[in-house]
């Protein structure tokens, strides 16, 4: 899976994307062109360098970052031999004088977390007079034969006076003159530069990585984020699990996320309560921080140890689709079949399924349910599914949202060993400010 295509998830993934400051288009591209880690080994080595730059202060270096370009369309024509034209080699020298002040600011700060090479030869072939200015044209002293062509030129140009006719003849013929010796010292340049072509392709990719290490962690600064213990076996944890998008829409309304204790390994969790407890909202948050954690960013929680996956699976809202020409119990119960289908070929996998069977009647919603967790027995990943029925099985891991305590939703979790789900349906609804005849009606159906 790329990060590119972790952005379809509806678990928040994408407003980390948007709120992560790279500084850099080729940051970006790198990033989403990203895959999901799958090896202990692979995080590991990445969560070293992330901690090395979340230990700096990487402010001048990120500046310099703002201006880098993805040239890599060019780098590739320098490698094939093509001549490259004034704006490319202006590309490759521009290039080559980031990564070197990049490189002199990582020297200063100690930081080894991205190696660049020494492009100073590259920026002595494309500044040929010392003037270490962004910009490049084909100077005189590449050629005494150009400078004096370019001498005879100014001389007849003047002032930019109507030049008689064999003035202008002799112009055109030192212009074309000029053309030709630019266009072999350009051929000249591309040449000699060619050699260099593997050490820009490895600067582009070094800087855009560093551009991403210091976004992510400004990121983890900025929001609280933590970094993950990572396993490839065992017990998955957070304490103090957030959603950084839900907690940013709470907050504007003045509302205050709860964060949340959850464990797992491979025995099947449940997680009851009544509607509106929160319950879809720890099954986003466990997909996002999954996927945060195997791309290598902070993870929101205060700790967490999370187990390597090879998918994360989140079956959660409305699965009716016109195009496929199912309803929604149909969509949903294909969905759940497709991760069944995971699970029995040994896959590595989180399973996330939010209120499975919550659109059909409540007699055959909970005996589907049942069933579901009498089937899949053990995952290698994990498997957590919220309900609001009331489910008997005994061999799975219980949680219950907290509830209304006085009279205010706590949306915690807790750990349970009773399977009924709690009776808050009408107190939510009182809390609202629902019609109160409706509510009373209700009261009295209720105790008949």
């Amino acid at each position: 899976m790329t990060f590119k295509s972790a952005l379809d998830i509806d678990c928040g993934i994408r407003y980390m994307f948007e709120t992560l400051d790279i500084m850099s288009p080729c940051g970006r591209k790198m990033l989403l062109a990203s895959q999901m880690m799958q090896t202990k080994r692979e995080l590991d080595f990445h969560y070293r360098r992330l901690n090395e730059i979340y230990d700096k202060d990487c402010t001048q270096i990120a500046a310099k970052l703002m201006c880098l370009k993805d040239v890599q369309t060019t780098i590739g024509r320098l490698e094939a031999g093509v001549v490259l034209d004034d704006i490319e080699l202006f590309e490759i020298k521009y290039l080559s004088i980031v990564s070197g002040e990049v490189r002199e600011l990582l020297e200063q700060q100690r930081i080894v977390a991205v190696g660049l090479p020494e492009l100073d030869a590259v920026v002595q072939i494309l500044d040929p007079d010392s003037l270490n200015i962004p910009s490049f044209y084909v100077y005189d002293s590449y050629s005494d034969e150009l400078r004096n062509i370019r001498k005879q030129m100014r001389a007849l140009q003047g002032n930019g006076e109507e030049l008689p006719d064999e003035k202008r003849a002799e112009l055109a013929v030192l212009l074309q003159k000029n053309a030709d010796l630019e266009l072999e010292i350009r051929g000249d340049l591309s040449g000699r530069l060619q050699s260099y072509a593997s050490d820009l392709a490895l600067a582009l990719r070094n800087l855009s990585f560093l551009d991403i290490l210091i976004a992510k962690a400004a990121q983890m600064k900025k929001m609280g984020l933590c970094f993950p213990v990572v396993v490839e076996e065992g017990e998955t944890f957070y304490n103090g699990m957030f959603n950084p998008a839900v907690k940013a829409v709470l907050a504007e309304a003045g509302r205050e996320f709860h964060p949340v204790d959850i464990a797992f390994e491979r025995d099947p969790i449940t997680i009851i309560g009544a509607n509106m407890g929160g319950k879809s909202v720890v099954l986003k948050s466990l997909a996002l921080n999954q996927l945060l954690a195997q791309f290598g960013f902070g993870v929101a929680a205060h700790d967490c140890c999370v187990n390597l996956v090879d998918e994360v699976a989140l079956c959660i809202g409305d699965e009716q689709s016109i195009v496929k020409g199912v309803s929604s119990f149909a969509g949903e119960i294909m969905a759940i079949d497709a991760v069944i289908r995971k699970i029995r070929e040994g896959r590595s996998l989180l399973a996330l399924i939010d209120e499975p069977a919550r659109t059909t009647n409540p007699v055959e919603g909970t005996a589907l349910v049942e069933g579901l967790l009498d089937v899949i027995g053990q995952v290698r990943g994990g498997f957590v599914l919220t309900t609001h029925y009331n489910i008997l099985n005994d061999k799975v891991k219980r949680y219950r949202v907290k509830g209304l305590v006085n009279g205010v939703m706590d949306y915690t979790l807790q750990q349970t060993h009773c399977g009924e789900v709690p009776h808050e349906a009408i107190a939510i609804a009182e809390s609202l400010g629902i019609d109160p005849q409706w509510i009373e009606c209700t009261k009295k159906n209720l105790n008949n």
